[in-house]
């Protein structure tokens, strides 16, 4: 009996070591979690989309997770155009400074999104009193617009999302009011003069800064990755500042990765122009949801999941081989976890590593050990 006794005493002190010192965490946030950004430091940046509320309180279990997963941050909405330029003689930029503070501080690089885009932009900027701005008065806002927001911030964020969303979702350029109002205006028969403007004058403000031309739907619509390739080679050639190329990333499950991987290298053919040419991943999330007969939203399916993770697995793989090859340095998540995602104004989705609870889901713990494996 006595020899039992022993062994049992044995068994629970061995548990208790192990719950104390070894076990496996549970929680983003906790202290002995892996890091994605510690994991693939010799990869690639990995990052968030986060708001300025998230860093609020540094003893809130998001905040701790922004500095445990993230080497990299973006603002969801807050240095939109509606945000930093709400009407012509105003910026607001308490948010975004309270922002580039908190990144310098703890040695986190910053991105900013977005200069130009079509959504989440104040009228203010296509009318000339009751009527429309003429062209010569966009290209003049869109330099004063660029110029004051970038030099505030010379030397202190990292990388521009310049103009956002200015291909067209079949081919061609977006007939935003950026593109109807200026049009040709340099007269050299294409219309990426707003493009142009907003690249030339982020650099002048910033010539340290990478400037992107971020968009949807590149992995997955060959047009789309054709068009993009074609505008930029034309700026390139024309000497036109951009440094590289963002893919948002929103997907889903079951994501064609031959596809994905083929779009990829039609864009880093623009190599060929300018070796340094990059490719970010700029807002990556998979869109997964799964419904009762009467439009509930429910967990996911095994099924789904196992596709979830297959899917989220091959990315991650892809983005290793292209960071092996010099092509992509940056990996951004839009959102934290499922419970921040703006994919839950449609319904309730799984979209990220991490869950509602910032719990760490078994496809974050096969990511983590990808790098490992190369």
């Amino acid at each position: 009996m006595e020899h039992i006794t022993r062994i049992f005493c044995a068994v629970v002190i061995a548990a208790l070591l192990f719950t104390s010192c070894g076990a496996k965490a549970t929680y983003s946030y906790e202290d002995n979690a892996p890091s994605l950004a510690e994991a693939y430091k010799d990869y690639f940046r990995i990052g968030s989309a986060i708001n300025t509320w998230n860093l609020n309180d540094p003893e809130s279990n998001e905040y701790k997770m922004i500095l445990k997963q993230y080497n990299t941050l973006v603002l969801e909405n807050e240095s939109k155009p509606d945000a930093l330029h709400p009407s012509e003689d105003t910026y607001n930029f308490t948010n975004f400074d309270k922002f580039v503070d908190f990144c310098e501080e703890n040695d986190i690089v910053e991105r900013g999104h977005t200069l130009l885009w079509h959504s989440q932009c104040p009228d203010w900027f296509f009318k000339d009193g009751n009527g429309q701005a003429s062209a010569d008065l966009l290209v003049q806002r869109i330099k004063d617009h660029v110029t004051t927001i970038v030099s505030r911030y010379k030397g202190r964020v990292d990388t521009w999302d310049v103009v956002n969303e200015v291909i067209a979702d079949d081919y061609g350029l977006r007939r935003s009011n950026w593109y109807n109002i200026v049009g040709d205006y340099d007269g050299d028969g294409d219309s990426y003069d707003f493009i142009e403007t907003a690249f030339i004058a982020a650099r002048e403000a910033d010539p340290d800064a990478r400037l992107i031309i971020n968009d949807y739907s590149l992995e997955s619509s060959t047009n789309k990755v054709i068009t993009m390739y074609n505008a930029v080679k034309k700026m390139l050639e024309d000497g036109v500042p951009i440094d590289g190329v963002g893919f948002q990333m929103h997907i889903g499950l079951g994501m064609d990765l031959e596809r994905m991987e083929d779009n990829f290298r039609i864009i880093a053919k623009l190599r060929e122009i300018n070796p340094d040419f990059i490719i970010e991943v700029t807002e990556m999330d998979m869109n997964c949801y799964n419904e009762d007969q009467n439009g509930n939203s429910i967990p996911l399916s095994k099924e789904q999941e196992e596709q979830f993770n297959e899917t989220y697995v091959g990315v991650f793989n892809l983005l290793l081989d292209l960071a092996e090859e010099g092509v992509l340095d940056s990996a951004i998540f839009w959102g934290l976890h499922d419970g921040t995602s703006w994919l839950n104004g449609h319904h309730e989705t799984y979209p990220m590593l991490f869950d509602r609870e910032m719990k760490m889901k078994d496809t974050f713990w096969d990511i983590i050990d990808l790098p490992s494996k190369r």
